[in-house]
Order: structure tokens, then sequence, then C-alpha cells
């Protein structure tokens, strides 16, 4: 964003997204095959409620720790900021479910998506670090402000079901666009409160995503959002002289990187593809070692996030249908066992995934050609 930013960590960070992106095209492309759920409700002309959002925490030097995500205590974090966020930018107290109004743009048939399609049509050219945004004064872009002062922001279950390959995800490009756009304006005003406020929207709508862990693509939306608007908050705290703002923000961005790596290190315990294998009738089948069966059980039973688990869920679904017949048996008695969890949401997902097996048809599409 600023020529301050051109160094050897910037190839290291495009070299994590590549990788991710990788990944996560493997546990998305089923549910791009199975469309879309579309929700009932539309938000079309529902404004957000009156909110307000408080001031920034004051930043407190002699109590700010740098988290190193690189020390072995690190293990057992959550793969989530350690850096309280309300020093940069605190949740709003709107009372609505900032879901809501993005619900509608879904692909492809949301009530509002040929909306979404005409914005993108709108775009710009930002800089080279934001690449396209909306204009500063986009009707849609100004629509969606008060939403991200709302407390809340949840789309599973409450707008779309929890079915395996099947989960309708939200229009991402959507809100990922809004948050470049806010922090592309903030870097074009002159007055560094006004930009401010830009930057802090754009964490907060960063929050918001985050806040439900449903899903891991929903998840890294998220991060991008906050990632854009801590370093819109690091400039301008660097240009203005407020040195104990800009530590805070050189911190949630030094966070950054390493969210993104063990968010790729699971999404690499869940790709099925390197397993894949033609069967004895042509078909497809998964033929993999015992050990990596028993770390994808371990993430849907036991990792602290639920995006994780429910993506171990989705994985051991797909192992029950292909598998082997003794990785069969050990992905379907993991599912039974998921189906009587304490948190509800893991268990109506399990449940799922019983009642509405997978199509081999539908898998073997998704997985594509097999190496010969």
């Amino acid at each position: 964003m600023t020529p301050s930013e051109s160094h050897p960590s910037r190839r290291l960070q495009v070299s994590i997204a590549l990788l991710v992106v990788a990944g996560l095209a493997a546990l998305l492309g089923l549910r791009l095959l199975a469309g879309a759920r579309l929700p009932g409700i539309a938000s079309r002309g529902v404004s957000a409620p009156p909110a307000s959002v408080p001031a920034s925490k004051t930043v407190d030097l002699s109590k700010l720790e740098i988290p190193c995500w690189g020390c072995p205590d690190s293990l057992k974090w959550p793969v989530t900021f350690r850096t309280d966020l309300d020093f940069l930018a605190p949740l709003g107290n709107g009372p609505a479910n900032a879901g809501l109004f993005f619900k509608d743009f879904v692909k492809p048939g949301g009530s509002r998506y040929a909306e979404a399609v005409a914005a993108m049509d709108r775009r710009i050219e930002g800089t080279p670090e934001l690449g396209k945004i909306l204009p500063p004064d986009d009707p849609l872009l100004l629509e969606a402000e008060p939403w991200c002062d709302q407390a809340t922001m949840r789309f599973h279950p409450d707008f779309f079901p929890l079915e395996g390959v099947n989960t309708q995800l939200p229009n991402l490009l959507l809100p990922l666009t809004f948050a470049k756009s806010w922090v592309a304006r903030g870097l074009a005003q002159p007055d560094p409160a006004r930009a401010k406020d830009d930057f802090r929207r754009a964490i907060r709508l960063g929050r918001l995503l985050r806040q439900e862990d449903a899903t891991i693509i929903t998840d890294l939306v998220g991060l991008a959002c906050i990632r854009y608007g801590a370093q819109g908050i690091y400039d301008v705290a660097r240009r203005t002289g407020d040195a104990p703002l800009a530590l805070v923000a050189a911190a949630v961005l030094g966070e950054h990187a390493p969210q993104r790596l063990l968010t790729s290190e699971r999404v690499t315990k869940l790709d099925l593809r390197p397993y894949a294998r033609e069967s004895a009738d042509g078909g497809l089948a998964f033929v993999l070692p015992d050990s990596v069966l028993d770390g994808i059980v371990e993430l849907a039973t036991s990792d602290p996030e639920r995006r994780f688990r429910e993506e171990g869920v989705v994985a051991l679904a797909k192992v029950r249908v292909l598998g082997t017949v003794p990785l069969q048996e050990k992905a379907l008695s993991t599912l039974k066992a998921l189906a009587s969890s304490k948190d509800a949401t893991i268990s109506a997902l399990a449940t799922w995934n019983l009642e509405n097996p997978l199509s081999k048809e539908v898998l073997t599409q998704a997985i594509g050609p097999i190496p010969k």
C-alpha cells in the first residue's frame, strides 16, 4: 500500500495465499457444483437499525504484548488474533444480524444478485495492492456502511442451512470489495480522523465475517478485510506520528501471515485429491493411509475452531462414499459419534451427511481427471 511494504515478507504472503487458494478449490468445488439453496426472506428496502460504535481502546504500551506465533505455546492457540482488535476497531452495538443485508446477494439467484453484478461492473482501478474498487460514493457501498455497525453477523443456519457440500455460501466478493473500497477512500482522505473511520469500518466488517466461524473461506475473507484496514491505520498512524497506534496496527499485521499458514496447514490435511485412484470398476476411490484419516478425524472432533471441524465432517462424508471398506467404516462411525455432539451445529451437519450420502457421480466430477 506504501513503498515501505516492498520487502521479502510480501513474497511469503503471496506464496501462502496461493497455497490456501489451491486447497480451498478442492474443498469448495463440490459446493459450486451443487448449486444454491436460496433464502426466502429478502432484505431489499430494509434499513439497518440505528447503532453506535464505541471509541477504540487506549493503547497502554506497558501492557502490549507481541504474540509469538513461532513459539511452542502457539500450537495450542486458536487461529485468531491474539492482539485485542478493540484497540483498532471495536464492533458496533447494532441489534440486527448483518447477514440480513449480505445474504440476498448470493450467486446464482439471490434476490439482489443482479445488483451485486452491476456493482462489480462499476468498479474502478484502485492502488496495485487493492485492485478494483467501487467509487467512494457508490450507492451500494454507502448502503452497506450502517450494516457494519451491527454487533453480529451470521449466515448459518440463520439464512442458509448447513447441508454438507450443498451448503450455500454468501457472495464473498461483495464484502471484500466493500472493505477494499473503504480503505481506498480512506487513503485518499486528507483528514486522518475521517480516514481512520473508513479503515475501522473495513476491520469491523472483517470481524463480523469471522464471527460465525462456519466456513473456512468466509473466515479467510474476513481476515483479509482486517488486514486491509489495519494496513490503512498503520499508514495513517505513521504519517501522523501516532507511535502507539502504529505499533498496535503492526502487531495485528504481523498476526495475519501465521493465521493464513495455519489455515493452509489444516486445508492440506483435508485435501483428498492426492489419494484419489481409479477403482477396479473404472470409478473413483480414495486410497489413503490410516494416519491421514486419523488426522481428519482429529480435526473433525477436536479442533478448537468450528470451521475446521465442519470441513472435517465434510471430508469424512467423502471418505464414507469413496474410501476403502475399512476407511468407510471408520468414517461412518465417526460421523455417527459427531451426530451426538454437544455442539448443535456440528451435530446437525453430521446428521445431514448421514441422512444424505454424497453421490459418487458428483464426487467424481468434483475431483476431476485422475493422473495416470
